[in-house]
This record gives structure tokens, sequence and C-alpha cells, in this order.
């Protein structure tokens, strides 16, 4: 029976377009930041895509004691994050810059905004970056916020290490529930735009684009396909 509904609930998902984010999972007592597509695998490298992050992404570790900045390396499939103090229950990571699009004689400059949450459990938590995705207190259970405030209505994306998916919405006061069968790493997607211009450092943008991430261990559950292997294209 565990196999059936193991097989009935992942051929029921809901298929999402996949697109590029950046996402954050631990290894041994560090972190790595990865670039490209979670439920596919597919990391970009360097040489590659990775290499285009310029400034680097900066990253902040939270726990008991309070937040504490990351070292930041590059690596051949992603970017290291060092220095996370003991007891470090949520990572955050941002990267932003201004982008031109030039139509004829109009040029549209875009203040891009990339983030990724990493959190350790589901206490509830509240959010720390423009966008952000935080656990409400219990499993499956979440909330979006744009600048501090509820999200409502905003496509979810929802999957897992091995390629589940589902697409959801948050209601009005921006929080949303999903199941979590499988056992493994989970990612959860939002993106978000904002026609406010502005300028970033010394740069005018016309308007915002966010895409944040939450990763997140699910330790018990049914036992899914085996992740993908990894890959990094060459570009």
């Amino acid at each position: 029976m565990r196999i059936v509904i193991a097989a009935l609930l992942w051929l029921s998902f809901t298929a999402a377009a996949s697109a590029h984010a950046l996402w954050i999972e631990p290894e041994g007592e560090s972190f790595q930041l990865y670039f490209g597509e979670f439920g596919e695998n597919l990391r970009e490298g360097s040489p590659g895509l990775l290499d285009r992050f310029e400034p680097l992404p900066a990253a902040k570790a939270f726990g008991p004691s309070g937040d504490a900045a990351l070292k930041i390396e590059k690596g051949a499939t992603a970017f290291q994050l060092g220095g996370a103090p003991a007891g470090t229950g949520s990572v955050v990571a941002e990267q932003a810059r201004v982008t031109e699009r030039k139509q004829g004689d109009k040029v549209t400059r875009t203040l891009g905004r990339l983030s990724a949450r990493y959190v350790g459990d589901f206490s509830e938590r509240k959010p720390l970056i423009a966008l952000d995705i935080v656990p409400t207190g219990k499993p499956g259970a979440f909330k979006v916020f744009y600048d501090g405030k509820p999200l409502p209505k905003a496509k979810v994306e929802v999957a897992t290490e091995a390629g589940w998916q589902r697409e959801l919405k948050t209601d009005d006061d921006g929080a949303f529930n999903v199941d979590l069968p499988w056992k493994g790493t989970y990612m959860i997607e939002v993106t978000a735009m904002d026609s406010t211009p502005g300028t970033y450092g010394t740069q005018a943008y016309d308007s915002m684009r966010f895409v944040t991430t939450l990763t997140f261990k699910v330790p018990t559950g049914l036992e899914g396909p085996p992740r993908p292997p990894v890959v990094t294209p060459k570009r």
C-alpha cells in the first residue's frame, strides 16, 4: 500500500515551469549556495554562469547568539558559505544588480534580486529579506512577505530534490499550506515584480524583479525516486 500511495502522489503533481534560482543546502557543518534548477539538479558552474555573479552574493547565518556574516568562496558548482556558528538555524544569501535591456531607442533598467534562505526546522520566523518565505510553526505551513508585509495571491512553486513539483497560491494573508510526503530536501520558490522606480547605489532602475527560495529537509516520509545526477552545463 505504501508503494501504491507513493506512486499516486508522484503522478498527481502539477507541473511547474522551472527557472534558474539560488538555493542553499547544508553540507556537513557548512552550507552550499547553488544557482540553477533545483528539481532537475542542474547546477551552474565555474567556468560558466557562476562567473557572472559580480559582485558575489552576500550571506548571513542566524542563530541563538544573533547573526554572523559568512565567508563566500566560488567553487566548481557552488558558492561555499563558511564560518556559520554552532546552533545556526537559518542562513540567508542574496545578490542584487541592475541590468539593462534595449528595445529600439528605449533602455529599460531592472533591479534583479536573487535571494535564498535555508531553515533547519519549522519554527516560526520573521522575514529578513525584501521577498521572504518563512515557516509559521508547523510542517507544511508557510507565509510569504514582501517589504515586511504579507503578500497575497502570490504564485508559489514547491519542488523536491527528485523533481516532484506543486503550484500553489498564497491566501489573502500571504499564507499557504503544502503536504510534505517525501523524505529529503524541498525548495519553495516565489517571484515578485515591483514597478516602483528607484536607485541602487549610483544606478537608477525602472522596476524590480525578485526571485526568492526557501529550502529545508524533511527527515522522514515516503522514499521517492533517487535524485537525478548533477548536471553542470558547459557555457
